[in-house]
């Protein structure tokens, strides 16, 4: 490795990852989640992960606080927004923590839909979500392990 250059422990890449998976996870929640799983003549009606559950909403929620979180640790690291680095550290974590939480959260809404849940069918939304909810969580694990030098 040349001298001067960053080392690959920096990470540089990984809280972008987290940053813009989280932001799929939040716009997935608008995305339809379910579809009403019914015989002709009646019309399937979609439903959004929104309208469909609170543990969707915790899920937005909480990928809108990952999304400001690794937003401010990629900011930080390009030089833009010069942070503390055990604030850096602690957004490290609390996007690790978050990621945990809204990947349980949808896999909750995956395997157990809302009631009365033997008329839905899960819809693209909802894989959208815990596909994106998956990838911050491994980003984010990348993130806070050790780093090597």
């Amino acid at each position: 490795m040349a001298t001067g250059a960053p080392l690959r422990g920096d990470r540089g890449t990984i809280p972008a990852i987290v940053c813009l998976a989280s932001l799929a996870v939040a716009i997935s929640v608008f995305l339809p989640w379910y579809t009403a799983d019914v015989a002709p003549p009646f019309a399937p009606e979609a439903s959004s992960g929104w309208d469909a559950s609170t543990l969707a909403r915790i899920a937005f929620a909480m990928a809108v606080i990952t999304v400001i979180a690794s937003g401010l640790t990629w900011l930080d690291l390009r030089g833009v927004l010069p942070l503390d680095a055990g604030l850096v550290r602690a957004f490290a974590w609390t996007c690790l923590g978050l990621a945990l939480a809204a990947t349980a959260c949808i896999a909750w809404l995956l395997v157990q839909p809302p009631g009365p849940a033997e008329f839905l069918a899960r819809d693209v939304g909802l894989f959208i979500a815990q596909a994106a909810a998956i990838v911050a969580l491994v980003a984010s694990i990348g993130a806070v392990r050790p780093r090597g030098g």
